[in-house]
């Protein structure tokens, strides 16, 4: 897991707490901590996209890696 994307990810389970925080212990109306609710549901969403996308180009490099012919004969036999 990338640096960004753990810091995307922690900050909004930090998002997450502060909003059942207000909502459910300290009894603010939820309109005025709704906003924490939201940045939350938007860091992960986009920590899911990201991830996504880091997930994809892995796959295509490794699939361009594997549709290389070895030089030698021994890899090529090794391969099948």
């Amino acid at each position: 897991m990338k640096l960004v994307e753990s810091i995307i990810l922690f900050a909004s389970l930090a998002f997450m707490a502060m909003f059942i925080d207000q909502a459910l212990y300290k009894h603010v109306p939820l309109r005025d901590s709704y906003f924490f609710l939201m940045f939350s549901v938007a860091g992960f969403f986009y920590y899911t996209y990201r991830r996504g996308l880091r997930i994809m180009k892995e796959k295509q490099e490794q699939e361009a890696k594997g549709n290389e012919k070895p030089k030698k004969i021994e890899d090529r036999l090794k391969k099948k």
